[in-house]
């Protein structure tokens, strides 16, 4: 994830063509984003810096893991495409729908059976009552 966000900074601040709206939406997402870091960090505490597989002895499922599995890499896309739209940037926002999200995805996959592994039908439980990276849109009509 450093390298997709390296790599898009790059691509943002080289590209010549630029988006014709506002910076202001770019900003409001950068410090949305950035929320939802400083939101996810007291939950995840010593796990942040594990690589995926889990370092946990426990499975998460409080504060922002209420609502999806991978807030952090929710976090993550919501920064790059906010700073792909404060430096107005077609190419930036191309690369992060091309590159830096297929990687988050398939980073999280990859964690999502790792952690289905440690914590068996725990997980399984966890995982079918909340969305992936995004929440999960629950049906409130009555059938």
């Amino acid at each position: 994830m450093v390298i997709s966000f390296t790599a898009n900074l790059f691509v943002c601040i080289l590209d010549p063509t630029k988006l014709s709206f506002s910076r202001d939406t770019g900003i409001a997402l950068l410090v949305l984003g950035s929320l939802l870091f400083i939101y996810v960090l007291p939950y995840l505490r010593a796990g942040l810096f594990g690589e995926t597989k889990p370092d946990l002895d426990y499975l998460i499922t409080k504060g922002p893991y209420r609502i999806c599995r991978h807030p952090l890499y929710l976090s993550f896309i919501v920064i790059v495409l906010g700073i792909d739209f404060m430096l107005r940037s077609v190419l930036g926002v191309a690369f992060t729908f091309l590159l830096a999200v297929p990687s988050v995805i398939y980073r999280a996959r990859i964690e999502d059976g790792l952690l289905r592994d440690k914590f068996g039908e725990e997980w399984v439980r966890y995982a079918n009552g909340v969305g992936f990276i995004l929440p999960k849109v629950r049906d409130t009509k009555k059938r």
